[in-house]
């Protein structure tokens, strides 16, 4: 099974403005077309249960978007897909993973070698089987399966984390889109 990720770094000019949603969905327009020969605008789309846009005509082609930092990212694939990039920042991780991971975890990624990068790695590993599955926040994070379908973690550079999670095992190609919005 195959995947890809279209990415960007968002532009000086689009930077503390909150435009990662509009550039994410410049990202899977470009995707769409250049994948599938597909329109966007074309395309209706509809909410899951707990908000996880889908096209409604094109059920063999899923999505998802995420952005954290200078990165945008949004993966297409053949099935269910969730992906999740993190920038690291400094925050109380003790007290965010008793909300986060199952109570014998918190000791062992508080006494890793380096616990930030332990923490973000479980950080989106959780969420991007949240973005998955399509059910959100309103699952309680400590109980994910994490043998439940396949997940890959991201190489990206230093001081970021990612994950893609999906119910097979997926080959996932990677390209870069410059991105500038009309």
């Amino acid at each position: 099974m195959n995947g890809i990720i279209y990415f960007t770094h968002v532009k000086q000019e689009y930077e503390h403005k909150n435009m990662e949603h509009m550039i994410g969905e410049k990202l899977l327009e470009t995707g769409l077309e250049r994948e599938y020969g597909l329109s966007l605008k074309r395309e209706p789309r509809a909410l899951g249960e707990h908000g996880k846009p889908f096209f409604t005509l094109q059920p063999k082609i899923h999505y998802n978007i995420s952005h954290s930092g200078k990165y945008v990212a949004c993966i297409i694939a053949p099935e269910e897909v969730g992906i999740d990039i993190q920038m690291h920042r400094k925050a109380n991780y003790g007290r965010m993973l008793e909300r986060m991971v199952p109570s014998h975890m918190v000791r062992e990624i508080l006494e890793a070698d380096e616990p930030e990068q332990a923490f973000f790695t479980q950080w989106v590993l959780r969420e991007a089987y949240i973005k998955w599955t399509g059910e959100g926040l309103s699952r309680d994070l400590r109980t994910i399966p994490m043998d439940s379908g396949c997940y890959m973690l991201l190489d990206l550079e230093p001081g970021y984390s990612g994950a893609v999670w999906s119910m097979d095992p997926m080959e996932i190609s990677w390209e870069y889109v410059e991105v500038t919005l009309d």
